[in-house]
Formats: C-alpha cells, sequence, structure tokens
C-alpha cells in the first residue's frame, strides 16, 4: 500500500491539578501520521447513525443533518485509539475504526460548528 496522505492524531487533553487544588487544561497532543483514503457506502453511513451505534459510541446526542464523512486507512502502529483528528484541515470526531489486516479503517465525520484549522 503506498502512503500518499497525511492525518493528524490528536491526544486528548491532559488535564493537571496545581499547588494550590485548581484544575487547568493541558496541551492536546498532535502527531502527523501518514494515511490513504477509502469510500464509505450509504449502508455504512446509515448503520453507524443507528442510535445503536451512537449509545456503543457513547454519543447521545442525535446526528442533525449530514455531515462529511470520511475513511482513511492508518497503519496500526500508528493510531492509538484517538477520538480526534485533523484531516484535509478540518478537525474531524473519529467515530469507528476497525482492523483491516495490518492497518486501521478509521471512519471520520466533520465535528459541527469547526471552523476550518490552518
Amino acid at each position: 500500500m503506498r502512503w500518499n496522505e497525511t492525518i493528524t492524531l490528536l491526544q486528548p487533553v491532559n488535564a493537571y491539578q496545581d499547588d494550590e487544588g485548581a484544575w487547568h487544561e493541558g496541551q492536546r497532543v498532535e502527531r502527523e501520521v501518514f494515511c490513504n483514503p477509502g469510500t464509505i457506502g450509504l449502508m455504512t453511513i446509515a448503520q453507524l447513525r443507528s442510535s445503536e451505534v451512537r449509545i456503543t459510541a457513547g454519543d447521545t446526542a442525535p446526528d442533525m443533518g449530514l455531515r462529511m464523512m470520511h475513511v482513511v486507512y492508518v497503519r496500526q502502529v500508528d493510531y492509538e485509539g484517538e477520538d480526534q483528528v485533523i484531516y484535509r484541515g478540518t478537525e474531524m470526531d473519529v467515530i469507528a475504526a476497525t482492523t483491516e489486516g495490518e492497518n486501521y479503517k478509521v471512519i471520520l465525520r466533520e465535528r459541527l460548528g469547526n471552523d476550518q484549522v490552518d
């Protein structure tokens, strides 16, 4: 497989507590790795929008309108279960990741309300 694009994986923010007991947000760690774009079928989109999948994913908010969805393949050694990424300049949520051989098939959806990332 030829890796011809990149994706930025966003690890969650690490909150920390200072000496006085106040909580602060840490820095989100970004890692850029190679990926390959894939395709997603209409049946897959319908399944991912079902309430059963939302409950499994911990997403209780209903889908509101259409969102841009993408599929990318990332090597298993590069993907560490991140749930947010920057792909083609847009911050996106990971809604599913399944293994396919030595790679993960990662399904992304655009985060509503986010502006383009420069």
